[in-house]
């Protein structure tokens, strides 16, 4: 009984020791990538997680980084309109949306968007996989509050608008706007910069079927809310 009791013990202690290994290993991945985020909000980003995956999976990747006066206000204008109206006023994470889908995808059993803001989307693109988990999706919270705290709201569209995916192998507006428009990102229009912004849904699928009817009417929806809403004034509360 002695020896089964020592056995036990021995068990138990190696259990609590490697529980306390995992945590330590979770904590320093984690302060890891928050030293990442506050590292990149000032430094110039020259690549991300998802175009250096892309990049290994296709062989090559066209990829031109700009800074913020370098691209056209209208394709700034036009990806808030299109992908996260309120990125001017909030602080990261949309919760109304983020609650909405997880009722739907976990109470409900349901397939529903994610509620992903701007922020968001740069987190998951810049550091993180694209797998579907819960463990990522909370990763890429707590990630994009330390952003909202750390880095300028300029900072997050620029870079955001720098490694979005545009299409197979396209990855940032300016290699978009030189892709599909010969020219660079700063001397695109409004009907240009609505078209660039509304094929952000699904970009490898407009790439080859171009212009549908869904997405002329995205189009016309994203123009009129540039037009008719305070998004037009982005620019002077981007720092």
């Amino acid at each position: 009984m002695r020896r089964a009791g020592g056995r036990l013990r021995n068990k138990s202690q190696t259990l609590r020791g490697l529980i306390v290994l995992l945590i330590a290993a979770f904590a320093f991945y984690e302060f890891y990538c928050v030293g990442e985020v506050i590292w990149y909000g000032h430094h110039p980003v020259t690549t991300s997680a998802y175009i250096e995956s892309e990049s290994e999976r296709l062989g090559r990747v066209d990829y031109r980084p700009v800074p913020l006066n370098r691209i056209s206000t209208s394709m700034i204008q036009a990806a808030v309109a299109a992908e996260d109206f309120d990125f001017a006023k909030h602080h990261g994470i949309d919760w109304d949306a983020t609650y909405q889908a997880f009722i739907s995808n976990v109470l409900e059993g349901e397939s529903a968007p994610g509620g992903s803001t701007i922020s968001q989307q740069t987190v998951k693109n810049l550091f993180l996989s694209h797998e579907k988990s819960y463990f990522r999706k909370g990763q890429e919270i707590f990630l994009t509050l330390v952003m909202e705290t750390t880095w300028s709201k300029g900072r997050i569209i620029e870079t955001y608008l720098n490694i979005a995916e545009f299409g197979e192998g396209i990855f940032g507006v300016e290699a978009a706007a030189r892709h599909y428009y010969q020219k660079s990102a700063a001397l695109l229009n409004p009907w240009e910069s609505a078209w660039l912004a509304a094929i952000l849904t699904n970009p490898k699928y407009y790439e080859k079927r171009g212009t549908t009817p869904w997405l002329a009417k995205r189009i016309s929806i994203i123009m009129k809310t540039v037009k008719n809403y305070e998004i037009r004034r982005l620019n002077n509360r981007l720092p």
